[in-house]
């Protein structure tokens, strides 16, 4: 598919989900996207330090701050808003391409339809004067000139044909503030088990609710910016264990502690 020429950045919104970011944050964010629109497909999961032109280190200390603006499904990174806008864009395309070709068809329907002049017919020729010929020469002339301006008309309607109306452009996805209280599902208990075994769930997640809930922030998805939280709080304690300790002993799993489903604060 070839490269869309533009893209439609709404710098009002953008400034408000990145406040957060720190400068290089801000590059690597605005790398991904641009390449997302380029391309028109989701990133795959091997191929985002490539594109933010970053190293395998200081990728990771970014991906926790720009994960929450994804979601990843199958080894690849999705935008949902990107992906609206490509399809309303796609829609409208389709739309305009297809309006074209029923207005092109209805010209050559029309001018088939156009009875031909034969050569061979001509008019009895009688006597008139100067004045009737210089008359009649006129008024012909207007009925040709007429003729020509008058837009074809489609065989079908005595309308001519009009192009269907753009789709409307989709809304995008509403954002809140931090559910309060913010519960802790069973499902996410399980992620973080597998992805943040090294973090104390509760302890985090205190962190995470007494940190978004201060600075009254709203997100469209609050699910994937905790699973990142976690993440970052991991590489944070892995960081700060000792090679030879982790060898003689087994990582901290507070998640699988049994404990209710019920709001943490």
């Amino acid at each position: 598919m070839a490269a869309l020429p533009y893209m439609q950045l709404y710098v009002a919104d953008y400034l408000a989900d990145t406040m957060h970011l720190t400068t290089e944050e801000h590059g690597a964010y605005l790398l991904l996207i641009f390449n997302y629109w380029q391309t028109g497909k989701p990133i795959p999961v091997s191929r985002l330090a490539r594109i933010t032109r970053l190293s395998n280190e200081r990728w990771t200390d970014v991906e926790r701050s720009l994960g929450e603006f994804f979601n990843e499904r199958s080894g690849e990174w999705v935008h949902d808003r990107i992906e609206r806008d490509l399809e309303a864009l796609h829609a409208t395309q389709a739309q305009r391409i297809a309006a074209g070709k029923a207005s092109a068809e209805a010209r050559k329907n029309a001018a088939k339809s156009r009875p031909k002049a034969s050569r061979n017919d001509r008019s009895t020729p009688v006597e008139i004067s100067f004045n009737e010929n210089s008359t009649n020469k006129e008024e012909k002339r207007r009925e040709d000139i007429d003729q020509e301006q008058t837009p074809p008309l489609s065989p079908l309607s005595e309308n001519p044909v009009q192009p269907p109306a753009a789709a409307p452009e989709p809304k995008p996805k509403r954002k809140s503030r931090l559910p309060e209280p913010f519960n802790v599902s069973g499902d996410m208990r399980k992620w973080a088990a597998d992805r943040a075994p090294a973090v104390h769930l509760v302890n985090e997640t205190e962190k995470f609710v007494n940190y978004w809930r201060g600075n009254g922030t709203t997100k469209a998805d609050w699910i994937a910016t905790w699973r990142n939280w976690l993440l970052k709080a991991q590489e944070d304690a892995n960081r700060r264990v000792i090679a030879p300790q982790r060898t003689s002993q087994q990582p901290l799993n507070m998640s699988s502690t049994a404990w209710a489903e019920e709001p943490i604060l």
